[in-house]
This record gives structure tokens, C-alpha cells and sequence, in this order.
């Protein structure tokens, strides 16, 4: 009975050990965790396993640095990891439960007699026990299922949660290499204005030593030439500081060079654009913010159904086994051993417990109804979000055209300008007015492509759509 007792002992202990080294995913929930993690190596569509980096970096792989870099959307997939635990931890509900025990005590007693027949004397006692406990409920009349279900939609909300923070953080990336782009635009055309500036400070210098100027005309093209490298220190600062953002972004260091493989495309592809109405009616089906806000109300409902099923009683099968051991002196009867095996049914039935079980129920039934406001006030915000991005888009594919000819047409003029003064009949206002009116035309075209890019990715975002096929 001895080798009993201790080989009980071992297995509880080595059991124990066991559960703390070894963490099964038995039911295997880390397979609902949505396959969108792109920086899961094992799992994830996106491997973020990436060699030495291209000497130019297409818009794809810059998103997709990015995408595995970002914090947000560890934190996202964190998150929905640990949802997927929690049901799993639901599911084990259903599962018996075994639990052992082992104890051991040593002692010494005195026991003393009043009656003179009787003898008095002390000793020592020691008691070992070992015991397993078996609890399985049978029927509870839909507690678990409830919770089940509640943990199911959580899960459900925490990957549209990381859906939609992957979608944002595309949106961002593609803003980063559309600014950078831009700003290496917006620098070259700075350079070219510079030159011509250039140009005509030669061309009022020349004038003005032959006597055919006044010296106000070499002033005044001297004033916008320093004006035009002033702009152009400015957009050169403004590319690194943008070069700069992505590369934090991608986890390099702010001053690694970068060259982007790319430029604002003049005529972006907006087959995608459908209706309004038609659009709005996707947001609301497949925008991740809107299932989130679904899920989280249908979890919110099963939430209910398990207060409620906690006013009801729940039937389990209860198990013993159970060996114990007592060497002792003969003062206090000598040694005993024990063995004890029992099985029944335990129905616990919820009677009083202040009025607590009916308060959770009107907790619940109050985070339903925020569930519905919730859910309502994200589907106006999706709508609003898209209305604004289809608006934004309609308005900068027609600005595009518009843009594109008044570049050229101030170019034109410009050209025109220039030829008269240089044949002496224009003058240095008309031609700096000219030179003013190109550079502003040349940056605004370049900020109508960059807000178009960018508005037509906020749109297929706005609806649930964005993927790398919008690049």
C-alpha cells in the first residue's frame, strides 16, 4: 500500500509538471485567427522574410515591409490570438474535470486519562493521503453554449478589428510612398523652375550691362531666383523627411538612402468606381468596422442567454478515489490505511444569492442595446467615410485633366513670354508672372495625382476592399 501511496504521488506530481511545460492547442483555435496576419511566418499570407531589398523599392514591397513592421498590427493579431484562447477556454467547459491532491503531516500528541485505569502516555502520528477528483457537468441548460458562442463572436470582432487595422495601415503606407513621391515631383519640378530662373537672371543681367534694361529688371529676377532655391531647399527637405518616415516605418534607420521605383501615375484605373448606393450597400456587408460591430452584438446577445441560463440548475457527475495512511503510536490506535472509491450526481440549484444573477441580467441587456447604438453609429460612419472618398474622387479625376492642361498651358505661355523679352518687347513683370503662374500649375498637378492615388485607395478602404490590387 506503501508503493501505492507514493506511486500516486509521483503521477500527480509528474502530471502537474507536465501542464506547465506542455500547452496543446487541442482544439485547435489558433486556426481561426485570421489568415490576414501578415507577419505570422508560419501562417500569414505575407511571409516578412525579406533578403537584401532592391536598389529601387516598388510600391508593393514598401507596403509590405511596412505592413509586417507595424506595431498596431501585432497588437491587432495579439489580440485576436488571445480571443481564440478564450474559446477554446469555452470549449473545455464541456470536458470533465480531474484534479489531484497529495498531503502529508507529522506530528506528536499527548493524551491524558482521568481515569486511573486508563494509561496516559505521548506519540507520534503521520498521515499521508492521496486523492483523484473527478466533476463533469452533464446538463446545464445551455450556460456553456452560450458562453461558447459569446467567445465565438468576440473572435469574430477581433479579426474584423485586425482586418480593418491592416486596411489603415495599408492606406498609410501607400500615403507615405504617394508623399515621397510627390515630394521627389514636386523637387524636380523646383529644380527646373530654379534653371529657368537661372535663365532669366543671365538674360536681365545681359540686358542691363548692354544698357537695354532698367536695373529694377536684374533685381527682380534676382529676387526669384533666390525665391526658386529657397523652394528648392524646401521640397529637398521635404523628400528626406518623407524618404525618411518610410524607412522608420519599414524598421530601417531614418538616414538609409532610399530610391523609389515609381512616379504619380498621370491616368490611375478607377474601373472599380460603381455607384454610390451600390457602394454603400458593400460597406455595409463586407467593411471589417461594420462585422466587427455585428459580432460584437451577437456576442453581447449570447451574453444574455448566459446570465440567464445561471439562474438554472446544472446537473454534474462527481468521482472519488482516494488512499490514506496513518502510522501512528499505539497510544492513539495504532496505524490505519484508508481507501475510499465513491460516484453519484450533484444537482446545484441557484436559490438566493442577493439578487446579483438579476442585476448581471439587466448589465447584459444594457450592453445588447449599446451594441445596437454602437453598430448604428459605425454604419454612419462608414457611410459618411465613403460618401467623403467617393466625393474626394470624383472631384480629383476631374481636376486631373484640368490640371494637366493648365500645366500646359502656362508652359506654353511661359514659352511665349520668354521669347518676347528676349526680343526685347515683353517685359520682367510679364515674365516672372509667367514663371509663377508655371510653378504653380506644376505643383498643383502634382498634388491633384498624389490626392487622387491616395482618395482612390481611402475609397476601395471605405467599402472593405483594399488589397494590393488597388496599387
Amino acid at each position: 500500500m506503501k508503493r501505492l501511496s507514493s506511486v500516486l504521488m509521483m503521477v500527480l506530481l509528474c502530471c502537474s509538471r507536465s501542464a506547465w511545460a506542455f500547452e496543446p492547442d487541442v482544439f485547435d483555435t489558433a486556426r481561426n485567427v485570421s489568415l490576414q496576419a501578415v507577419y505570422d511566418d508560419a501562417r500569414g499570407e505575407l511571409p516578412c522574410s525579406f533578403g537584401r531589398l532592391p536598389e529601387r523599392l516598388p510600391l508593393a514591397l514598401v507596403v509590405e515591409l511596412i505592413l509586417c513592421h507595424d506595431p498596431q498590427t501585432r497588437l491587432s493579431w495579439a489580440n485576436a490570438k488571445a480571443q481564440a484562447a478564450q474559446v477554446g477556454l469555452s470549449q473545455a467547459a464541456y470536458l470533465p474535470r480531474l484534479d489531484g491532491r497529495v498531503s502529508s503531516s507529522r506530528g506528536n500528541g499527548r493524551v491524558d486519562y482521568d481515569e486511573p485505569a486508563l494509561r496516559s502516555g505521548e506519540g507520534h502520528r503521520r498521515h499521508d493521503s492521496a486523492s483523484l477528483e473527478l466533476s463533469w457537468v452533464l446538463v446545464d441548460f445551455g450556460r456553456r453554449g452560450a458562453a461558447l458562442r459569446n467567445a465565438r463572436q468576440l473572435l469574430v470582432a477581433a479579426n474584423a478589428t485586425q482586418d480593418a487595422m491592416l486596411q489603415r495601415t495599408f492606406v498609410e503606407a501607400a500615403q507615405a510612398y504617394y508623399d515621397a513621391l510627390s515630394a521627389q515631383r514636386s523637387l524636380a519640378a523646383s529644380v527646373q523652375i530654379t534653371e529657368l530662373a537661372a535663365r532669366n537672371l543671365e538674360a536681365a543681367d545681359a540686358k542691363y550691362k548692354a544698357g537695354a534694361a532698367a536695373l529694377s529688371d536684374r533685381l527682380q529676377a534676382q529676387t526669384a531666383f533666390s525665391q526658386a532655391n529657397l523652394r528648392q531647399i524646401r521640397d529637398r527637405g521635404a523628400l528626406h523627411n518623407a524618404l525618411g518616415v518610410i524607412a522608420l516605418r519599414m524598421g530601417l534607420s531614418p538616414q538609409t538612402t532610399l530610391q523609389l521605383a515609381g512616379d504619380l501615375t498621370p491616368l490611375p484605373n478607377t474601373q472599380f468606381l460603381q455607384a454610390a448606393d451600390e457602394l454603400l450597400t458593400q460597406a455595409r456587408q463586407d467593411h471589417p468596422a461594420v462585422l466587427a460591430a455585428h459580432a460584437r452584438l451577437r456576442a453581447a446577445q449570447a451574453a444574455v442567454d448566459e446570465r440567464r441560463a445561471a439562474n438554472l440548475p446544472s446537473l454534474a457527475l462527481t468521482a472519488d478515489l482516494t488512499y490514506a495512511r496513518s502510522q501512528q503510536s499505539k497510544i492513539f490506535n495504532g496505524d490505519e490505511r484508508e481507501r475510499d472509491r465513491s460516484i453519484g450526481l450533484q444537482l446545484s440549484i441557484p436559490i438566493f444569492d442577493g439578487f446579483g444573477r438579476t442585476y448581471q441580467i439587466r448589465q447584459a441587456q444594457a450592453r445588447v442595446d449599446a451594441g445596437r447604438a454602437e453598430l448604428a453609429e459605425v454604419e454612419q460612419e462608414v457611410a459618411l467615410d465613403l460618401w467623403a472618398s467617393y466625393q474626394t474622387l470624383n472631384v480629383e479625376t476631374q481636376s486631373l485633366q484640368r490640371t494637366s492642361e493648365l500645366v500646359d498651358q502656362s508652359r506654353q505661355s511661359l514659352e511665349v513670354v520668354q521669347g518676347r523679352y528676349h526680343s526685347g518687347v515683353g517685359s520682367m513683370i510679364e515674365l516672372l508672372n509667367a514663371l509663377t503662374a508655371y510653378s504653380g500649375a506644376e505643383q498643383e498637378h502634382i498634388q491633384t495625382l498624389s490626392r487622387w492615388q491616395t482618395s482612390r485607395l481611402r475609397l476601395a478602404a471605405s467599402f472593405g476592399r483594399l488589397g494590393f490590387w488597388a496599387l
